[in-house]
């Protein structure tokens, strides 16, 4: 296990932007038990969330939908909704 993964937790989540949805996963840094995917992304002072293993899903426009991507980098200002999943969630 690599020091990334061990200080980081994965995280899957839907993204949704006025364009399209992806399912992926975020890596957020391992903390104390009540730090929360939104306390990471209100501390997140990046421009881009960066998610891996993506799935592009349809939102009203079908260019790329169905892709399967290793990663995908999301600009911030562009998510209009994210929310964690289950890993068992469809």
């Amino acid at each position: 296990m690599s020091d990334q993964e061990a200080s980081h937790e994965r995280i899957r989540v839907l993204v949704e932007t006025s364009e399209r949805a992806f399912k992926g996963y975020v890596y957020m840094p391992v903390a104390d038990a009540g730090y929360r995917l939104s306390d990471h992304l209100n501390s997140y002072d990046h421009k881009f969330i960066c998610l891996s293993d993506v799935q592009v899903l349809d939102r009203g426009q079908q260019y790329r939908v169905g892709e399967r991507r290793e990663f995908v980098a999301i600009a911030i200002t562009s998510i209009t909704y994210i929310t964690p999943l289950r890993d068992n969630e469809p």
